[in-house]
């Protein structure tokens, strides 16, 4: 897959005007949007504004502790490793 050889596509924008039209499309009819005509930059900016504009965030506070104590656990057993 030769997008997941992009560098830095978290850190990019992409175009904001752009990604504003693929979420009012993704809004209105979800059926009709092609998102693989879209480069990578843009569809991570797009992801990224999904995450943010969640009401509720995708790792709860109520799992935060948990979540912390098992990559502490991880980091101590492999030593950072994958």
């Amino acid at each position: 897959m030769p997008d997941m050889a992009v560098e830095g596509i978290f850190r990019k924008n992409g175009n904001i005007r752009r990604l504003q039209q693929i979420s009012d499309a993704l809004d209105k009819d979800s059926t009709t949007v092609n998102l693989s005509d879209e480069n990578p930059v843009q569809l991570a900016a797009l992801l990224k504004r999904f995450l943010r504009e969640m009401p509720d965030p995708l790792l709860t506070f109520r799992l935060h502790k948990l979540f912390c104590a098992a990559a502490c656990e991880w980091l101590r057993n492999t030593g950072g490793r994958l």
